[in-house]
C-alpha cells in the first residue's frame, strides 16, 4: 500500500479508512498481477528448456537487506575496524586479568 496513493484518494474527498482499504487492495490487485506474470514467464522459459529468468518484481524488503548486506559483510574485512575490534579486544581481557587478580 502507497502512502501516496491514500494522499491522493483523501484529496479526492474519500475518507481516510475507505482510501487505506482502497489502496490496500490496489497493492494487492498489483502485487498479484506481477506475480503471475512472473510464473507465466517461468512457464515459458521452461517449456523453451531455458533457465528461468530472475524475477524481475523482487520484493522490497529482500531489495533493502541486499544493499544492507554489502555493508555488513565489508565491516568483517576493513583493516582498519579489524584493527579497532583487536584493540577493544586487548582492552576487555587486561580488565577481565585486573579483575582476576582481585584489583576491582
Amino acid at each position: 500500500m502507497s502512502n501516496w496513493r491514500v494522499l491522493e484518494l483523501k484529496e479526492q474527498g474519500v475518507g481516510e479508512e475507505e482510501a487505506m482499504a482502497v489502496a490496500d487492495m490496489e497493492y494487492r490487485a498489483e502485487k498479484k498481477s506481477k506475480k503471475t506474470a512472473y510464473a507465466r514467464l517461468k512457464q515459458i522459459a521452461r517449456l523453451q528448456g531455458k533457465r528461468p529468468p530472475r524475477n524481475p518484481y523482487p520484493s522490497a524488503v529482500k531489495e533493502i537487506k541486499a544493499e544492507k548486506g554489502k555493508y555488513v559483510r565489508a565491516r568483517f574485512f576493513d583493516p582498519k575496524k579489524l584493527q579497532i575490534v583487536e584493540k577493544l579486544k586487548t582492552e576487555r581481557a587486561a580488565k577481565m586479568q585486573e579483575r582476576m587478580r582481585g584489583g576491582w
